[in-house]
């Protein structure tokens, strides 16, 4: 599968296992590094931390504010 094509889920990124195609590293998506973005979209990037290469999208949780409403910034999925 091309790693555009991979969306994690952040819940249970963490112990997902990764292998990056350019550089050969493997490990888990706690050692990976994240593009987090500020919040401005529904998802983070997931990046090898030896060579930087792009491993695949991880899809945010919906977080809710007062009044248990929906993140404005990343709205509904």
């Amino acid at each position: 599968m091309n790693a555009k094509d991979k969306i994690y889920h952040e819940r249970t990124f963490d112990d997902e296992k990764l292998t990056c195609p350019k550089c050969g590293w493997s490990g888990t998506g706690d050692q990976a590094h994240v593009a987090g973005f500020y919040g401005i979209g529904k998802f983070k990037e997931a990046l090898c931390p030896n060579c930087s290469e792009y491993l695949g999208n991880i899809l945010r949780e919906q977080s809710k504010g007062k009044n248990d409403r929906l993140d404005s910034q990343t709205g509904p999925i």
